[in-house]
């Protein structure tokens, strides 16, 4: 089906429905499906092989992580921030305008065809969603992600952490790039179940939700709370081998990933072609419908624990009537 005309009821367009789970997790195993899909997300244009090409650029040439990093100092940490808050603004200012400012694509492949833009509403800072989700972004977002970012190359040039080179084992050196976005959807799913408990989500995960139409800026619109709880996910190199290129990878698929994942539209299309996958579906319909997709399509644990919506309407229905037994206990 192409992408001006996939469709459904209930949204303007969607990926394949049902949304199947990643090969991973088929059984019995299809090793080459999974080779399939590595390939296609890690070495085609997708946000997480832009992600995969940033992160070797800082590590090996832009900003390596060096001895010189066991002293903290005010001149490395703000080059951190400063580099995080460009990248931040390029990515997420870039798709925002490109999909919102010039409309570059219309509604193609775009989820869900509602306004996130333009009339007021007093639920959000400043009375605009964007306005809303740029100071949650900016003013306590990116700094909290440079700062577990500062603390783990502090951590890195201490020697307080285990590091693994390409030549030391090229095998794991490879592997641990897809291992990392399993193991983030564990954290992920872990810790957004806990901040979906009532009391915080009542004090702290209700100002991401405020997005139930969402846009680029939507993805890191958290409470500083839930930054720290996302962004905790980096500790994992405290314990983990890895080389910095590992950490840098892990710290952009949740930075820039974020937002793409929240970015309202299946890919970037242009000259009548898809030019860069973002994906995000399963995500939009935890923000439509909030009970379901609590973590990532790469871990199945909402499959395990009966919380997985698959897209389709029946499976809305199933979720519609959950809810409504929650809400009545």
């Amino acid at each position: 089906m192409s992408a001006q005309n996939r469709k459904t009821t209930v949204w303007n367009h969607a990926p394949e429905l049902p949304l199947q789970s990643m090969p991973y997790w088929h059984w019995p195993p299809r090793p080459w499906a999974v080779l399939r899909w590595l390939f296609q997300n890690f070495l085609q244009v997708s946000d997480r092989a832009l992600f995969l090409a940033y992160s070797f650029a800082i590590a090996f040439w832009l900003m390596p992580f060096v001895p010189a990093e066991a002293a903290l100092a005010w001149d490395w940490s703000a080059l951190v921030l400063l580099r995080n808050l460009v990248a931040v603004f390029l990515v997420v200012g870039g798709l925002h305008i490109w999909f919102y400012g010039i409309d570059g694509q219309g509604n193609v492949m775009r989820f869900d065809a509602r306004p996130i833009t333009g009339r007021k509403n007093a639920l959000f800072l400043f009375g605009y969603q964007t306005w809303d989700n740029m100071f949650y972004t900016l003013i306590y977002g990116v700094p909290i992600a440079s700062g577990f970012e500062i603390a783990v190359r502090w951590a890195y040039a201490n020697g307080w952490t285990m590091q693994v080179t390409f030549a030391d084992n090229p095998v794991w050196f490879i592997l641990l790039f897809p291992l990392l976005t399993l193991l983030q959807g564990l954290h992920f799913y872990l810790i957004h179940r806990l901040i979906h408990w009532p009391p915080l989500y009542r004090h702290v995960h209700s100002v991401h939700h405020r997005n139930v139409n969402v846009g680029p800026w939507s993805g890191l619109s958290m409470h500083p709370v839930e930054h720290l709880f996302y962004f905790s996910s980096l500790l994992i190199f405290l314990v983990l081998p890895a080389h910095p290129v590992h950490m840098m990878f892990l710290l952009h698929w949740q930075l820039l990933g974020a937002p793409t994942g929240h970015s309202g539209y299946e890919a970037v299309f242009a000259k009548n072609k898809a030019r860069i996958l973002i994906g995000g579906f399963f995500h939009q319909l935890h923000h439509r419908y909030y009970e379901c997709n609590y973590g990532s399509p790469e871990f199945p644990l909402d499959k395990w624990f009966g919380t997985y919506h698959d897209g389709t309407e029946e499976m809305t229905a199933v979720i519609r009537d959950r809810k409504r037994r929650m809400h009545a206990k």
